[in-house]
């Protein structure tokens, strides 16, 4: 009996090791399905195989135009991921800042996994949300960006090289993503880089 235990310990160790392994992974942009299986069976050896991917850096997938520019001058950019918190987030920029810019980017960030190999056609759903985003913003959103990596990465990294004066985002993800992948308005406020405005739904705001 006692070996036994000693062989369902051993278990144990070795899948959790294996599922922190792919939650370390999801959180800097890997959430293919491939992974939790690889994580159950190669268990702490995951990490040797991981340690490479998780250094690459977030890149653009796609772009789309959508619209003319504005009067303004601000460049904004607007994370959305179908939850009610980011179409808020839209609203929210379009109906405050939209008289004032000159670009308002509305983007979607999916994992690298989804980028390569557009599983469960990822990159196609996030294509139509966009531009029924756009649609529905009356003309305001001048592109649509489909981006890869983690969340607050790929849209600072995005801000930065464009030129970005405000990120506007809702306070919680889609579903479980907050858990799983961190809060990406928080990491965005962390990060410090570009001024952030955040929405908590229909009428909370804050910002930094």
């Amino acid at each position: 009996m006692g070996d036994l235990w000693y062989v369902l310990i051993a278990v144990v160790v070795w899948i959790a090791a294996g599922l922190l392994t792919v939650w370390w992974m999801a959180r800097r942009g890997h959430g293919g399905p491939g992974w939790l299986f690889m994580g159950v069976v190669f268990g702490p050896v995951l990490a040797l195989i991981a340690g490479e991917r998780v250094r690459r850096r977030p890149t653009r997938v796609a772009r789309t135009e959508a619209g003319p520019r504005g009067p303004g001058r601000l460049r904004v950019l607007v994370g959305v991921d179908g939850s009610p918190e980011s179409e808020a987030a839209l609203r929210l920029a379009v109906g405050l800042l939209g008289p004032c810019t000159e670009t308002l980017v509305a983007a979607q960030v999916v994992d690298y996994d989804a980028a390569e190999l557009d599983w469960q056609g990822r990159i196609v759903e996030a294509k139509s949300r966009l531009s029924a985003v756009a649609e529905e913003a009356g003309g305001r959103v001048t592109a649509c960006e489909v981006l890869a990596g983690p969340p607050a990465a790929a849209l600072a990294r995005f801000a930065d090289e464009n030129r970005i004066d405000m990120v506007v985002v809702g306070r919680h993800g889609r579903g479980l993503s907050k858990r799983l992948l961190g809060n990406v308005a928080q990491e965005l406020l962390r990060d410090g880089s570009v001024p952030v405005l955040v929405t908590g739904g229909r009428h909370g705001v804050s910002g930094r």
